[in-house]
């Protein structure tokens, strides 16, 4: 699987239902394994829905691969909420569906000058590789036998 990004789109609240089928799309292309794509997909749609909620429109989703990882990036205007005044359950369930992936997931979330980004990964599998261009077994030479054939009974 090549490196690089997967898609990118800015979005508002409605297009939601966009988002997540493009991400759908794009994560089964790079070949997120299907044990680890419902819970990558329901995180970072948990984190579009927070961002469309709370940030300034419009938001940015971004999907990329980097060094065998899944990256799914989710930036919007806007600053994480302080701890005591919680404004959604969007991050704490994207934290309980990341590390259901296992240890290799995992998620960040950092303050920028333009707002906030919050960034999910999932490792990926290793690329297929290809079979060695050996010798291919020969057919065998020998007859070819077919039962013989029966005529229907007389009647």
């Amino acid at each position: 699987m090549s490196e690089g990004l997967r898609l990118r789109m800015e979005f508002r609240g409605p297009e939601l239902p966009l988002v997540r089928a493009l991400l759908e799309e794009a994560s089964l292309r790079a070949r997120l394994p299907a044990s680890a794509r419902g819970a990558f997909l329901q995180a970072a749609v948990e984190i579009a829905t927070d961002a469309a909620t709370r940030g300034a429109d419009p938001q940015v989703v971004e999907l990329r691969v980097e060094e065998g990882e899944l990256l799914c990036e989710v930036g919007y205007g806007g600053a994480v909420p302080p701890p005591d005044r919680a404004e959604g359950h969007g991050a704490e369930l994207a934290e309980s569906l990341i590390a259901g992936i296992g240890a290799p997931a995992r998620i960040d979330v950092r303050d920028t000058p333009h707002g906030t980004t919050v960034t999910l990964s999932a490792p990926l599998p290793a690329p297929l590789s290809a079979p060695s261009p050996g010798p291919v077994p020969a057919l065998s030479p020998g007859p070819v036998r077919t039962p013989p054939a029966t005529a229907p009974p007389a009647r």
